[in-house]
This record gives structure tokens, sequence and C-alpha cells, in this order.
């Protein structure tokens, strides 16, 4: 924080570090959480929120793609 800051972003960094605080407390939650829900949309598995959840297969292929392109150091 800087003394020039203006008061809203004073509040918002404050903001930002208490969720950061949070997260971190709260990380082996979080992951078993993620982990969870990950299997049960891999699996196929009937759930309320599926439609809600980002494509996993499809991420997955889409970082290998653009992990092989930045050992090769192309763009």
């Amino acid at each position: 924080m800087f003394k020039r800051d203006r008061e809203n972003i004073k509040y918002y960094k404050r903001l930002c570090v208490q969720e950061l605080e949070w997260c971190r407390k709260n990380s082996e939650v979080i992951c078993n959480k993620a982990n969870v829900l990950y299997k049960k949309y891999i699996s196929k598995e009937p759930f309320t929120g599926r439609n809600r959840c980002l494509n996993f297969p499809k991420l997955e292929l889409e970082c290998k793609k653009y992990n092989s392109k930045i050992k090769r150091g192309t763009d």
C-alpha cells in the first residue's frame, strides 16, 4: 500500500490481502473440493452444476498444445 493511494484503492488492497490469507488457510479444503469436482466431471457422473463446469478434457488438451509450443519456442 502506498500513502498516495485513494481510500477505495486501499480498501480493495486490504480486501485482496484478506482473500489471499483465507485461500492460504483453506488451501487443503479448496484442493480437495476441486479434485472431487474434477473426478465427478471426468467420470461423467451426473451432478447439479455440471453445466456450469469448464470442459476439463478440452482445457487439458489446449494446455498440452500451449506447453509444447513454449518448449519449441514458437507462438
